[in-house]
């Protein structure tokens, strides 16, 4: 039986920005992509494709926001830098992206782990019909 394929979620609802709303439903609709043809795509792991879908988009805002103002601010006051409070949130999207696409098999160490293997022909020999009868 061929499993269904998870819903997209209403990224118009999850994100007040059309921005972020439409960069969200490129990167679900990369990744089902990319579960469908490895055959790893249903709708049990519909929960996790989404988180990392909202990953990546919260990785690319903070990215955005740290490659234009730096991973050090200086504060107006002390004149002594602090980190971009960005560059951390950064850092922990982009912890999570590893492991959610670690678990649905999109990144090379486990692609070959969760991809279906695709069997070949079986030859068929003498035994199998001394078997057959046997069980028969």
């Amino acid at each position: 039986m061929a499993s269904i394929a998870p819903f997209e979620p209403d990224w118009s609802a999850a994100y007040p920005s059309p921005t972020d709303a439409s960069e969200a439903a490129e990167h679900w609709r990369t990744v089902t992509a990319e579960l469908a043809a490895a055959g790893t795509l249903a709708d049990a792991n519909g929960h996790t494709v989404r988180r990392l879908v909202e990953f990546r988009v919260q990785y690319e805002k903070a990215a955005k926001h740290v490659a234009e103002h730096g991973s050090i601010l200086t504060a107006k006051r002390a004149k002594v830098g602090q980190w971009n409070p960005f560059w951390s949130a950064m850092q922990q999207a982009d912890a999570r992206i590893v492991i959610l696409e670690s678990k649905l098999g999109l990144d090379p160490v486990s692609r070959g782990k969760t991809t279906k293997v695709a069997r070949g022909k079986k030859t068929a020999r003498a035994a199998d019909q001394y078997l057959k009868a046997a069980s028969e």
